[in-house]
């Protein structure tokens, strides 16, 4: 692993926190267009949160949205990789709600919970993993 840059990875924290801000508050709203937002947002809290480990480990992180991709780049040892969350199913989330078909229905609120769930789980994880790298989670703003 290359020199940790946790200036790098507190950015990409800080924009993840804030996608999981938005996220959180779409989900009150709990009409089609919300629930998509939220499920969109969720799929980018845990994205952003991804590259945050890849930033960590001193690469820059690929501009792709494909979470199980940013997980195959994660460094070795990050928590991410073993945690008990549908990374296929964020990333597809994230497609539905940006490029929904004709036919496509609206998401249900119990699988936009679920995946809301699963990006609070990879955030914090990747907290956890920032913190054993000296960095101050708690001073990092959501932005």
């Amino acid at each position: 692993m290359n020199d940790p840059d946790t200036d790098a990875a507190a950015t990409w924290l800080s924009i993840a926190l804030g996608d999981l801000q938005v996220a959180d508050a779409m989900m009150i709203g709990g009409t089609g267009a919300a629930l998509r937002a939220a499920a969109e947002h969720a799929q980018q809290a845990a994205e952003k949160s991804l590259k945050a480990l890849i930033a960590l480990g001193g690469r820059e992180p690929p501009r792709t949205h494909d979470l199980v991709a940013l997980v195959a780049r994660l460094p070795a040892g990050a928590d991410a990789r073993t945690l008990d969350v549908d990374y296929d199913a964020l990333s597809h989330a994230a497609l539905d709600a940006r490029y929904p078909g004709l036919d496509t229905p609206a998401p249900e609120v119990d699988e936009v919970l679920r995946l809301l769930s699963h990006a609070h789980e990879i955030v914090a994880s990747v907290v956890t993993v920032l913190r054993s790298h000296g960095l101050d989670a708690d001073d990092v703003s959501p932005r």
